[in-house]
């Protein structure tokens, strides 16, 4: 069972990326998902993350989280940024790792297990879980628009994207990277390509 890491910064097109992939047979695992899980109403996790940024301002009536607000306090400086990763990644590698592990001893694995991971640079940890680590980049203008094009406004996308790990950080823990700045259709060309060397045959570097 080949476990592939896809990263890549907002409007990058790891999303597009994890569902090709998905397509092709793999099993996709969305970390935003997990974390969903990690962060239920009433989670100690929860319970964390909400006395690090702003107790109930981060809360909704029902007691679930305030995603937009948890945004706006959290991923308004990088500073911020990294202490909700450090309560929060360490909890979600443990249940990704322990779901691997159960698929893993299926009668039948999948034939590939596809992680589609927002922040690696931030969270390293979710690297080492795999075989192989895919790196989409492009350009924060390219990348801005495509957000601004599925409803997110200027001012945030261009501080979500200026406040996440630059393209460079994410090639350094990269075993491939495709740059995903042209049409669709050279896009899915290259994500055809690395999953024939990478995946369907076996290929790979760890």
């Amino acid at each position: 069972m080949r476990v592939v890491v896809v990263t890549g910064g907002l409007g990058s097109g790891k999303s597009t990326a994890a569902k090709h992939f998905a397509a092709k047979g793999a099993v996709v695992v969305d970390l935003d998902d997990v974390a969903a899980k990690v962060l239920a109403p009433g989670s100690a996790v929860l319970g964390r993350v909400a006395a690090e940024f702003g107790g109930e301002d981060i809360l909704l009536a029902d007691g679930c989280l305030d995603r937009p607000a948890l945004a706006r306090a959290a991923f308004a400086t990088p500073a911020g940024a990294a202490r909700l990763d450090a309560i929060v990644h360490p909890i979600i590698a443990r249940d990704v790792g322990i779901a691997i592990e159960q698929l893993r001893l299926m009668p039948e694995p999948p034939f590939s297990v596809v992680l589609e991971v927002p922040l690696l640079v931030e969270a390293p940890v979710f690297g080492e879980l795999a075989d192989v680590v895919l790196a989409i980049v492009a350009p924060e203008a390219v990348r801005v628009a495509r957000s601004v094009a599925l409803g997110r406004q200027v001012d945030d996308a261009v501080r979500r994207v200026r406040v996440q790990a630059t393209d460079a950080q994410r090639a350094e823990l990269a075993d491939v990277v495709i740059v995903n700045d042209g049409s669709v259709e050279r896009f899915l060309g290259e994500l055809d390509t690395f999953w024939e060397e990478y995946v369907a045959i076996g290929g790979g570097v760890h």
